[in-house]
């Protein structure tokens, strides 16, 4: 998994974003990715999943937008909290 120094600093962003919210899950995650980076969006996605595993992103539904450049920027993602 080449992708995984491209997708670990995307999931340790969301993830400490997450939490600094007040976050318990991530059910839904929305990420822009370049297709000049060279990466696949299967690949992307697998990468994700395996490094989500452990986290408050595992099973988070990730959609993935490819477009003509060179950069992966997260869109959105949405949380859940438990409050009680």
């Amino acid at each position: 998994m080449h992708e995984t120094h491209l997708v670990k600093p995307v999931v340790e962003g969301i993830q400490q974003h997450a939490k600094e919210e007040g976050a318990t899950k991530v059910t839904n995650v929305t990420i822009k990715v370049g297709e000049m980076t060279g990466v696949k969006e299967d690949s992307f996605k697998e990468t994700f999943n395996v490094l989500a595993k452990g986290t408050i992103l595992e099973g988070a539904e990730l959609n993935v937008v490819m477009f003509p450049g060179t950069i992966i920027q997260v869109l959105s993602f949405d949380v859940e909290n438990d409050e009680k």
